[in-house]
C-alpha cells in the first residue's frame, strides 16, 4: 500500500478528542511512508490529520471541490475552508468527482468519526466494491465505539438478506489508530 484515502469531518465544533484523534493517524500514516489523499480541508478533523501528516515528513494530496465554500458553520467562524501548503491540491468540479478522485488515487480508505459527508464516502466506496470496481480495503477506525451503530446496521441488512456477509466483512472495524497501523503501515 502506497496511498490512502482518509474520510472524516470537517466540522470546526468537533469534540478536541476526535481533531487529536485525526492527528495521530496523520503522524502515523506520515512515519510510515503513505501518501495521505483526503478531502483538503483546514477546519475540523480534516486539517488535524493534514497536519500530522505534514509534521510527520508525509505527502498529503488534498482534493477539494470546486468554488466550495465551507459548510454554514465554517463559513460564520471565519476559518479558511482550503488547507495551503499540502503536497499537491486537486480542485474537483463537485462532491461526487472528488470521491472519484479520491478513491481512484488511494490503494484502500480508513474511514474516521464524522457526520453526513463521511458516511457517504464510505458507502460510496463500499458499493464500489460490492460492484467490482474495486478490491481496496476498507477500515472504520470505531473509536471508542463511534461506529458501533454502525456495525449493528450492518448485521441488520445481514439478517434481512439485504447485505451478503463477504460484503459486511469487506469493513474491517478497528478500534484504535495502532490497530489501523497493523493493517496499512506494512
Amino acid at each position: 500500500m502506497k496511498s490512502i484515502a482518509v474520510y472524516l469531518g470537517s466540522a470546526p465544533s468537533c469534540k478536541d478528542i476526535f481533531k487529536g484523534l485525526a492527528y495521530e493517524l496523520g503522524f502515523r500514516l506520515g512515519q510510515a511512508g503513505l501518501t495521505l489523499v483526503y478531502g483538503g480541508a483546514a477546519v475540523g478533523t480534516m486539517g488535524s490529520l493534514a497536519n500530522g501528516a505534514r509534521d510527520a515528513g508525509g505527502e498529503v494530496v488534498g482534493v477539494f471541490p470546486r468554488g466550495f465554500l465551507g459548510t454554514q458553520e465554517v463559513r460564520e467562524s471565519g476559518l479558511e475552508v482550503v488547507q495551503h501548503g499540502l503536497t499537491k491540491f486537486i480542485e474537483t468540479a463537485d462532491f461526487a468527482e472528488r470521491k472519484q478522485v479520491m478513491e481512484d488515487l488511494s490503494d484502500g480508505c480508513i474511514v474516521m468519526p464524522g457526520s453526513f459527508g463521511t458516511l457517504d464516502e464510505l458507502f460510496t466506496y463500499a458499493c464500489n466494491r460490492a460492484i467490482d470496481l474495486h478490491r481496496k480495503p476498507i477500515f472504520v477506525l470505531n473509536f471508542e465505539g463511534y461506529y458501533d451503530p454502525l456495525k449493528q446496521l450492518l448485521a441488520n441488512m445481514q439478517e434481512a438478506g439485504f447485505l451478503k456477509p463477504v460484503m459486511a466483512d469487506a469493513l474491517t472495524f478497528c478500534d484504535t489508530v495502532e490497530e489501523v497501523m497493523a493493517y496499512v503501515g506494512q
